[in-house]
């Protein structure tokens, strides 16, 4: 009987623990819900969040604002569903502002810190843009013109749209945002 009920308490936590370690470290997306390529969690800044999704959001390093306040996007692939690689170039475009006081454009290396490289072309915010405008994401300056943001020493990366005090619709329904397109343009090999 002893054992038995050990042995079923033992389950339990390590059970327990496992899921605490996929929500926390896992690609587990409580709350979340996508649009192409970007992802959003709903539970971001709400105070009825569980204390497993507090986890996680803090595992990120997001410092979070409630969604009235900011709604937050995460890219980690193109158009087609493919990782963002520094070895690639991409071309970000946006149909239209974003919907909000103001917002930033920030590229984030693998391990969710602003790449180390000294080319202090980490972001693009509201102050760059047009009414519509691209973004050139890629390792190197590109020769012609044009917004860029260096993914250089960045591996694996992912970006982060941020909108400051965005429209209500969007607070109520982020997914009503116009979220800027990720397209692949080319890829270096990595011998």
């Amino acid at each position: 009987m002893w054992i038995k009920t050990g042995m079923a308490a033992l389950a339990g936590l390590a059970g327990g623990a496992l899921l605490a370690v996929l929500l926390v470290f896992g690609p587990f997306e409580i709350g979340g819900t996508a649009s192409g390529p970007w992802r959003t969690n709903l539970l971001i800044g709400d105070p009825a969040a569980s204390p497993t999704v507090r986890a996680a959001i803090a595992r990120r390093g997001l410092l979070a604002l409630n969604r009235s306040e900011t709604v937050y996007f995460n890219a980690t692939s193109d158009e087609n569903g493919q990782r963002l690689r520094e070895n690639c170039t991409y071309r970000i475009s946006f149909d239209q502002q974003p919907d909000s006081r103001w917002w930033s454009l920030t590229l984030y290396a693998g391990d969710d810190y602003l790449a180390v490289n000294g080319d202090n072309a980490h972001s693009i915010t509201a102050e760059h843009a047009a009414d519509s405008m691209d973004v050139v994401v890629a390792a190197s300056r590109p020769e012609a013109p044009a917004y860029w943001m260096s993914s250089r020493h960045a591996g694996d990366f992912a970006l982060t749209l941020r909108l400051y005090q965005p429209d209500p619709a969007i607070s109520d329904d982020p997914l009503q945002a116009p979220l800027p397109r990720i397209n692949r343009l080319s890829c270096e090999d990595q011998s």
